[in-house]
């Protein structure tokens, strides 16, 4: 995906969805700054290294190096200490109550995905320090957009499941993180059996496709969630 030249700050955004990715760039470039694209967590890592951008926007949902793993990646990196990263939260549901993250695994700062239009810019501007505009008349088609984006995945089937139950469980990490680091030390799930009983729920509500009797996509994407945070980068 290329984006018109711009003179403003370079800001990489990582997200697997391009429609998404589209949306949010023409954001980010109304907003005054200049968008680089990551299709993935690998790809987002390389393009940090190479063009050493001031900001990052990162997808939780990422579906191979985590959104967490390349916050490591950043914060252990000496020449990358003033980079910004900013968490996007991945489950399009702009009717959910949620309560702010109390920590948000190192990142500066998150967003919503239905708030991209209207408060990226003002998070990245004051993260910055800079001044950020942002185009009101546009939000809710924008808004729009980004949920058509984020569900017409091309995907289908078991494929489908997987994926979106990846990232719901990515968000419950990114609001539950006390939580989640209790399990890791303990393997007890009681703290996390509401969220991951809303999670299943979600998935169901999605209607992405039938779960197998007996399968249980939430729990083993919770596994495979927390198998990555304990596997470190080499």
């Amino acid at each position: 995906m290329v984006f018109a030249e711009a003179a403003g700050p370079q800001v990489l955004m990582a997200h697997e969805s391009e429609e998404v990715s589209g949306e949010m760039g023409s954001v980010l470039l109304h907003a005054g700054f200049s968008p680089l694209r990551a299709a993935n967590g690998c790809d987002a890592i390389k393009i940090i290294d190479a063009r050493r951008p001031v900001a990052a926007v990162l997808d939780v949902g990422l579906g191979d190096v985590m959104s967490f793993q390349v916050i490591e990646h950043v914060r252990g990196n000496e020449a990358l200490r003033g980079t910004k990263v900013v968490l996007v939260a991945s489950v399009f549901n702009s009717a959910a109550y949620k309560r702010r993250p109390k920590s948000l695994y190192g990142a500066d700062d998150y967003v919503e995905q239905h708030h991209i239009p209207d408060l990226l810019p003002g998070k990245l501007g004051a993260l910055l320090h800079v001044s950020a505009g942002r185009d009101d008349a546009d939000i809710d088609t924008r808004r729009a957009k980004i949920h058509d984006g984020e569900t017409r995945r091309d995907l289908s089937g078991e494929e489908r499941v997987v994926a979106l139950a990846r990232s719901i469980v990515a968000d419950i990490a990114l609001y539950n993180e006390a939580e989640v680091k209790a399990y890791r030390r303990t393997r007890q799930s009681e703290p996390l059996q509401r969220a991951l009983d809303e999670g299943r729920r979600l998935l169901l509500e999605a209607g992405v496709g039938s779960v197998p009797a007996g399968s249980d996509p939430i729990r083993e994407a919770f596994a495979q969630l927390v198998a990555e945070m304990e596997t470190r980068r080499r």
